[in-house]
């Protein structure tokens, strides 16, 4: 009987799974085994339908608002500076709406993630890192972060050399917002604030962390990139920087994949928005022309 009853917990357990004593020694092993997973597609829980189904529910809304935006800011252009306090509120207003807006973007990553492990008491921890959060190594992603960062510099230079030796009739949201500077530029700082500090976090978490991983489970490693960086780029609603931006979308993949941690990937996209941002701060100081 007793030699009946040990091949029946042996057969039930999962290979390489220990018997626990309590719920505790589960929910430590599991962490354990999130770990020691190399392979991205291997540790996330939601589904590649689940991935799609997040996609359109985030950037359908997402998309459309931005282009509504755009066409009134268009048609509502402002030609004279506007007060200092009005720039002012103007500036609050405009930050706290990308906070939102971007904020968004962590809804799907967060919700899908979690349900997964729901039944379990550390479900938030398991979920967090299926999203990419967790460690690397130091001196390897700084390699790769400087190595992805010159090449999406090349790309850039030579991509806005492209437009000046061939007169190309494309304008990107980096000369929008320096025309805003001429009238409103409190809320051009706060435009470029949000850009490099929010925008970077919640970006990665849904491209890199949520959207990337979950491609890989039904489709290839390349084709899951490119089609993540296309997703990117299209969602940013600029059609002057789509090329660099689903150049960048890739480096952010390749960075996500290398390191098995999404802070390289918002390191990477902080480090690109804010030379772009200090950029155009230069310019507004006067010291580029």
């Amino acid at each position: 009987m007793l030699y009946v009853v040990y091949h029946i917990i042996d057969i039930e357990q999962p290979q390489g799974m220990p018997l626990f004593l309590n719920l505790e020694q589960m929910e430590s092993h599991l962490l354990e085994q999130e770990k020691d997973k190399a392979s991205i597609e291997d540790t996330v829980p939601w589904s590649i339908r689940q991935t799609f189904l997040g996609i359109f529910l985030t950037l359908l809304p997402w998309i459309v608002l931005t282009l509504l935006l755009n066409s009134f800011s268009g048609n509502t252009s402002i030609t004279t500076p506007l007060s200092p306090r009005a720039d002012l509120i103007n500036a609050i207003v405009t930050f706290v709406f990308s906070v939102i807006i971007e904020g968004a973007f962590l809804i799907a990553p967060l919700y899908f993630a979690n349900a997964a492990y729901r039944s379990i008491r550390l479900h938030t921890r398991l979920a967090l890192r299926a999203l990419g959060f967790r460690g690397y190594r130091i001196g390897r992603t700084l390699f790769w972060v400087a190595l992805l960062m010159l090449v999406i510099f090349g790309v850039n230079t030579l991509y806005s050399y492209a437009i000046y030796a061939f007169h190309l009739n494309l304008q990107t949201n980096d000369q929008l917002i320096l025309q805003q500077s001429k009238v409103a530029p409190l809320t051009t700082y706060a435009t470029l604030l949000a850009a490099v500090i929010v925008a970077p976090f919640c970006e990665e978490v849904f491209f890199r962390g949520f959207v990337l991983p979950g491609l890989c489970k039904g489709m290839p490693v390349g084709w899951a990139i490119f089609l993540s960086s296309l997703i990117f780029a299209v969602a940013h609603a600029d059609p002057g920087s789509f090329l660099v931006l689903f150049i960048i979308g890739i480096a952010l993949g390749i960075l996500r994949l290398r390191t098995h941690s999404i802070w390289p990937s918002i390191q990477l996209h902080m480090l690109n928005n804010g030379i772009a941002a200090l950029t155009i701060v230069l310019t507004l100081q006067g010291v580029i022309h």
